[in-house]
């Protein structure tokens, strides 16, 4: 080149994506890309997300943690968990059953002492 302006930045690697101020910076949390000349990264599908400078493509997006009273549907995402059933959330695929003869409402379980005498 004759100039400055006729260099150009290296491709970058995936989970990158190319600021042309200041070259190749690692994609934000929960974004994704194939590294190259991107000048942006893509969002993971809602829910879903990866560390950042972590996703390369959008498979590295994995399921958030659920939240208490919700497991992980490997489909789907967090569920709530049925009647008489608590979670405490996190990467569970299932919900616990109440002891016998104890309930608690859909969605509402988040720990064993939720679950009260039905009456």
């Amino acid at each position: 080149g004759t100039s400055e302006e006729d260099c150009l930045w290296e491709p970058c690697s995936p989970a990158q994506y190319l600021d042309q101020e200041s070259g190749c910076q690692d994609c934000p949390a929960d974004q994704w890309s194939t590294g190259g000349n991107t000048v942006s990264c893509t969002n993971c599908p809602e829910w879903k997300g990866v560390e950042p400078g972590q996703g390369t493509s959008e498979e590295d997006c994995a399921w958030k943690p659920c939240s208490p009273a919700q497991y992980l549907d490997a489909d789907t995402g967090c569920q709530n968990c049925p009647a008489d059933q608590w979670s405490t959330g996190g990467n569970m695929t299932s919900c616990n059953n109440c002891p016998d003869g104890k309930g608690v409402e859909p969605g509402q379980g988040t720990s064993q002492e939720d679950c009260v005498l039905m009456t």
